[in-house]
C-alpha cells in the first residue's frame, strides 16, 4: 500500500512531464505513466542526488519510447 501511494504522488507530481511526454511521443499517458515508474525504481536504486530523478526518468522515457516508436514505423 505505501508503494501505491508514493506511486500516486509521484504520478500526481510529475504529471505535466508525464503528459508532454505523452504528447511528443505520440503515446497514450497510462503508458507514459507506467514507463515512468519503472524507470523511476530502476534510476532510484543506485540514486546519490535523488532530486535530479525526474528529469533522468523523463530522459530515459523518451529515449525508451523514441526507440519503439521508431521501431513501428519501420516495421513492414
Amino acid at each position: 500500500m505505501i508503494n501505491d501511494s508514493i506511486d500516486t504522488q509521484l504520478l500526481s507530481q510529475e504529471q505535466g512531464a508525464i503528459e508532454a511526454l505523452a504528447r511528443d511521443t505520440h503515446t497514450e499517458v497510462a503508458k507514459v505513466q507506467e514507463i515512468f515508474l519503472i524507470e523511476y525504481r530502476r534510476l532510484a536504486v543506485h540514486a546519490h542526488v535523488r532530486s535530479y530523478l525526474p528529469l533522468l526518468t523523463s530522459n530515459r522515457v523518451r529515449v525508451i519510447l523514441g526507440a519503439q516508436n521508431s521501431q513501428s514505423h519501420s516495421d513492414p
